[in-house]
């Protein structure tokens, strides 16, 4: 399977966010981040 590292501006837009974790849950690709981009948007999402 592909996997494909996700940015913290992808994972930030709930929009994108839900668009490529339901392409991961049908398998299309293996989603990964690093502990720093996910620091990054959750850090982002609870700042608004």
């Amino acid at each position: 399977m592909t996997s494909a590292v996700l940015d913290a501006n992808v994972l930030y837009s709930a929009m994108l966010r839900g668009m490529f974790m339901r392409l991961a849950v049908g398998l299309v690709f293996q989603p990964k981040w690093t502990e720093r981009i996910h620091t990054e948007w959750i850090e982002n999402v609870t700042r608004v």
